[in-house]
């Protein structure tokens, strides 16, 4: 028993270089900051497939004209 009393006192004591509640924070915004990085990605999947032509010549869809 004194054996392990020994070693606990001989145990070396880091301190951290902030207090606690700075990790905390710290790793809540950097969380908070995920967070909202997916969201915003997530409204660009749930936009709708829009053709991206650049040919003038073709005719708009849903055109009644007979000019075409």
């Amino acid at each position: 028993m004194e054996m392990f009393q020994a070693a606990a006192e001989e145990a070396a004591v880091n301190q951290l270089l902030v207090p606690p509640i700075v990790y905390g924070v710290v790793l809540f915004a950097a969380l908070m900051f995920l967070l909202l990085a997916i969201m915003s990605l997530r409204s660009v999947a749930l936009r709708p497939d829009t053709p991206s032509t650049s040919d003038v010549a073709k005719p708009n869809q849903g055109s009644t004209s007979g000019n075409s």
